[in-house]
Parts: structure tokens; sequence; C-alpha cells
């Protein structure tokens, strides 16, 4: 089941052990602005979410990826990678793939 942006954003929030005020404060804005982030952030402007996203010290791809679940784990092991970094190890494990299937032949 995919999460909505504003469960996403909730979820970030929440395993970082953070407080919506707290958070609001570090976006320069009201606690009840952030809390409205929380409750849909369908109309969420992109510069507010990468805000959000330099806040809380992760990658936008994670926080808008609709395939990786927020949890513990993905945060630590996704989270604050570099998207054009997964890429890239997708692109290196699929050549490694290729040479490996080569060697098959």
């Amino acid at each position: 089941m995919n999460m909505s942006m504003a469960a996403r954003i909730k979820k970030v929030r929440e395993l970082s052990g953070r407080r919506q005020a707290e958070v609001a404060a570090l976006l320069n804005i009201t606690q009840q602005a952030y809390c409205g982030l929380e409750q849909s952030a369908d109309n969420a402007k992109l510069e507010t979410l990468r805000r959000f996203c330099r806040v809380m010290e992760i990658d936008i791809a994670y926080l808008v990826s609709n395939t990786l679940p927020v949890s513990e784990e993905t945060l630590k092991n996704y989270a604050r990678k570099d998207y054009s970094e997964i890429v890239s190890g997708c692109e290196e494990a699929r050549k490694q793939l290729e040479v490996f299937r080569g060697m098959l032949s």
C-alpha cells in the first residue's frame, strides 16, 4: 500500500523523534502550517518539500518514492543517500549481471 505524501512526512518526523513544533520552527513556518502539511501535502510547494528534506537530512527522492516504505530500516539505509548514488549502484549491478551471463554462455 502506497503512503500519501502527508503520511510519509509525518512518519519521517516521527522516526526522527522530533515534534511538530520543532520541525515547524526549523522550516520557519507556524506549527499550524506544518500540521496542515502532515494532514494534506498534495498541494505542497516543491520548495517546502525540499526545505523539509534539508531539515530532516533526507534525499527528496526518498520522500517522494511510491515504492519505498518509510520505516526505520529504509530511513537508515536509503533516505540520506543521493538518488544518483542509488542509480549508479543499480547500473553497476546490471553491468556485473551482464558479465556473469556472458560467462555462462
